[in-house]
């Protein structure tokens, strides 16, 4: 092969090579240009949900408080209405309009069963208890059903937070 023989086809391959390396980078172009889309989508896609479940665990959160503040209201007012009951109560007790007693042993214990007794045929002794001591009685009453209130009112917070959020417990 001569010199001028080579040259032309050299030309030929060098252009040839020069097109092939222009089209093979427009089409790497094209395919990133895709796959960035692609991207841009799921993490606009993503953001949305996101976005959605943000909102739905908001809504659950602002449901959970309400209900939660109406059965703290719930517990004050049952509170409050029981501390009415035992100051009346205690009213009472020391203005002498209820009197308390207790059954006094008379020589028998106090845990034989009397089936006359039991149907009422026979009088039974009582004690009557000191206005300070039914008052002691019934304060230690009261704390325990205030107790009882506080904790009914925890198990029904947790039963709805339970329920609000949808928690299976085993």
């Amino acid at each position: 092969m001569t010199a001028s023989t080579w040259r032309p086809l050299a030309a030929v391959l060098l252009c040839g090579a020069i097109a092939g390396w222009t089209t093979q980078g427009w089409r790497k172009d094209v395919t990133i240009a895709e796959l960035r889309r692609a991207a841009a989508t799921k993490a606009t896609n993503a953001a949305t949900r996101l976005a959605q479940a943000t909102a739905r665990v908001l809504t659950l959160e602002r449901a959970a408080g309400a209900a939660l503040m109406l059965r703290a209201d719930h517990l004050t007012q049952e509170q409050t209405h029981a501390k009415t009951e035992r100051d009346r109560f205690n009213d009472d007790v020391r203005s002498g309009a209820v009197r308390l007693s207790i059954p006094v042993a008379s020589g028998q214990c106090a845990a034989t069963a009397d089936t006359t007794a039991a149907a009422g045929h026979r009088h039974e002794t009582r004690a009557e208890l000191d206005p300070a001591t039914a008052a002691a009685l019934d304060a230690i009453a009261g704390d325990g059903d205030d107790a009882t209130r506080q904790l009914n009112a925890c198990i029904d917070a947790y039963n709805t937070l339970r329920n609000t959020y949808h928690v299976q417990t085993e």
